[in-house]
């Protein structure tokens, strides 16, 4: 089948690359043009053929849609980028998307839609019994969950044969330049499932061609061998590149706990696409892997490191000073 691949370039889009190509299709990778997606275009050279776009634009959708019989949908601008950029973002995120569709439906062969959804389309959902299941209700509450929901509605709408994956957390294993912030946004007691990148790509690349994935809406995460809390996730990443624990009163604190979404129920999609191979520890092999002899030089300025990244917490002094308030005095 040949695949046309958008946003390929990306965390997740490398692995799925990789993983369509392992399940014998022929890829058309699609994004746009950067030094460092050349970079990483240089490894599958001879084995996939790159169209650099722009998925705003009608004529790059149409050059790169020539011929296809498949199209994985993964291009997008995720959090933080959303809410400091929001007009591009709904125009990379759901316009594009609807033009996708438009030109799907007017294609000669480019019938099939596999379309990378999020469990953030759940907002804040820890005061539920978990796991999220596919039918449970969708209550958006930022601008990201806003635009899948959209883009959603939009697929179930259309002529094509579609599924939809709605990811959960998948964390990158290669060093990226990364604000810090977001990582204080979620409490640390929330229930946390992660998805390692290479499942990703597994699910996507197996969801192709699986009929009986279908106008299927899956959630795709870790299953329960990836479940725990975030800060104990946490925990582990800033451990394994040298940092260590970060204080647990930089995180945001609230009651219910906060995060978009929670753990999910993945028995349908793991039985439907068998993707699940790889847990913490992969995750964690994988990241001492890519950062190398960046971890003992990091392990040498730890202190210094661990400074550098709690001080963009947003909530570490107002906890400290609730702390201090609410502790009891000492009377002679």
């Amino acid at each position: 089948m040949k695949v046309l691949l958008t946003g390929a370039m990306g965390n997740i889009g490398v692995a799925t690359l990789e993983a369509l190509l392992v399940e014998g299709h022929d890829v058309v990778a699609f994004d746009l043009d950067s030094p460092r997606a050349r970079k990483l275009a240089a490894d599958f050279d001879s084995r996939a053929h790159v169209i650099w776009g722009d998925i705003t634009s009608s004529e790059s959708l149409s050059q790169a849609l020539a011929g296809v019989d498949a199209v994985v949908h993964l291009a997008g601008i995720i959090p933080p980028n959303t809410d400091r950029a929001p007009e591009l973002a709904r125009r990379v995120n759901v316009d594009a998307t609807r033009a996708l569709i438009a030109q799907m439906e007017k294609s000669p062969t480019a019938k099939r839609l596999v379309f990378a959804s999020s469990m953030g389309i759940f907002g804040d959902v820890q005061d539920r019994e978990p796991p999220l299941r596919a039918d449970t209700p969708v209550s958006p509450a930022d601008e990201y969950g806003r635009q899948k929901v959209e883009c959603e509605n939009a697929i179930r709408r259309s002529q094509l044969q579609w599924s939809i994956l709605r990811l959960a957390a998948v964390t990158p294993i290669h060093l990226q330049a990364q604000d810090p912030r977001i990582m204080f946004e979620s409490s640390a007691t929330a229930r946390f499932e992660f998805l390692h990148p290479s499942d990703a790509g597994n699910a996507f690349g197996r969801a192709v061609a699986c009929a009986d994935a279908v106008r299927q809406t899956l959630f795709v995460a870790g299953g329960p061998s990836c479940r725990m809390t975030y800060y104990d996730f946490i925990t582990a990443l800033m451990t394994t590149i040298g940092i260590g624990p970060l204080p647990v009163d930089a995180f945001v604190r609230s009651e219910p706990a906060r995060f978009f979404g929670d753990w999910v129920d993945t028995e349908e999609s793991q039985r439907l696409l068998q993707y699940q191979t790889r847990g913490l520890d992969d995750q964690l092999a994988d990241m001492r892997r890519d950062f190398g002899l960046l971890v003992p030089l990091i392990r040498l300025v730890r202190p210094l490191a661990r400074w550098f990244v709690t001080r963009r917490s947003a909530y570490l002094r107002q906890n400290r000073q609730a702390a201090a308030v609410s502790a009891p005095t000492t009377r002679s």
